[in-house]
């Protein structure tokens, strides 16, 4: 569902100093501004952020083959992808506000959205497989819903969980086959793999129920971005030395830059979506970023697809539709009740 309205929480006496604020009794508040067209650029906004984000693995792929420094990795892509912005910010006059709100907003989802996720996957792709850390993301959309309907922002919808049920279950087809732990305690790091999800699925509800006011999308991404390169800084230099990124090499530098390049749009996408359709429909995208992956992995490194791919997309079309589907009937349920009012 939309973003909690920033009125609300005034005329309820809560102070605007970026604090956690309990979400509206009405878990649609808002809802009626998604009706028939209006599903349309959500949709196409996650499609390009989930095809974007599918290349992360073959830039992390390259990276990774020349031995970059995982805390080193993270801050210059943070810090790149955040300049990027800054300068289209700057360009449209759109520079990220420093008030108290938005700078407790960039620092939840600079932890949440960049850097647990990040560094949990790039950890643990240590010690597992790619398919089996690919699998994590499947639990990233019953994870935010399951939030989002902790703290009332989501009623119970039988089509939102079947087409949650059915993503997964593509995923599942992609990934399962010919895939398991390589020995009896990886399970160990299949737990630090489980951060990422959590860290994700709760960067999707904040995203939603605490956006700041009146705030641009592109604004609210490049503060994001800036400020998880400000907190990885300390930590580079503690973990990793002052690690320059061209002592990567070309392949290095490479990946580094595909990988801020992805982070400029998806997050673009991430809070644009999260903004008009809310966190469990952005959820969606990560079974997108799954078969995405693959695609950019065929294309980049000529690795074969079967027919479990195919069948897995099948699953993820049909699965996305569901979810759409029960988001329109939530709408409309919520129209209704409030005399169509839109």
């Amino acid at each position: 569902m939309p973003a909690a309205p920033p009125e609300k929480n005034k005329q309820s006496g809560a102070p605007d100093n970026g604090a956690a604020v309990a979400p509206p009794a009405d878990p649609d508040a808002g809802a009626g501004r998604l009706r028939g067209r209006a599903l349309i650029v959500p949709t196409l906004l996650l499609l390009l952020g989930g095809v974007s984000y599918g290349g992360i693995f073959s830039a992390n792929k390259l990276a990774a083959g020349v031995a970059f420094p995982v805390f080193a990795y993270t801050f210059w892509i943070a810090l790149f992808a955040g300049l990027a912005l800054l300068l289209v910010c700057a360009a449209a006059g759109t520079l990220p506000p420093l008030s108290r709100a938005h700078l407790w907003q960039y620092l939840r989802l600079a932890l949440l959205a960049v850097m647990l996720p990040v560094l949990a996957t790039a950890f643990a792709a240590r010690e597992l497989p790619a398919g089996v850390i690919t699998l994590v993301l499947t639990l990233v959309p019953g994870l935010t819903y399951l939030m989002s309907f902790a703290i009332r922002m989501e009623r119970f919808e039988a089509l939102s969980l079947a087409g949650l049920a059915l993503g997964a279950g593509g995923v599942l087809l992609i990934v399962l086959p010919e895939q398991s732990l390589p020995e009896a305690g990886a399970w160990v790091w299949m737990l630090v793999a489980l951060v990422a999800a959590v860290a994700a699925a709760g960067s999707n509800v904040v995203a939603a129920a605490w956006r700041p006011p009146a705030t641009h999308s592109l604004a609210l991404a490049c503060g994001i971005l800036l400020a998880a390169a400000i907190v990885m800084l300390p930590v580079m230099l503690i973990a990793d030395g002052p690690y320059l990124f061209a002592d990567a090499g070309w392949p290095g530098i490479a990946g580094m830059a595909w990988a801020a390049a992805i982070h400029c749009v998806t997050f673009y996408c991430f809070q644009e979506v999260t903004r008009r359709a809310g966190a469990v429909f952005f959820a969606q995208f990560n079974y997108l970023v799954v078969a995405a992956g693959i695609f950019w992995a065929l294309i980049i490194f000529d690795e074969d697809l079967g027919l479990w791919v195919w069948a897995a997309l099948a699953c993820m079309v049909v699965g996305l539709f569901l979810v759409n589907t029960g988001q329109r009937r939530r709408t409309t349920a919520a129209s209704s009740g409030s005399g169509g009012a839109p």
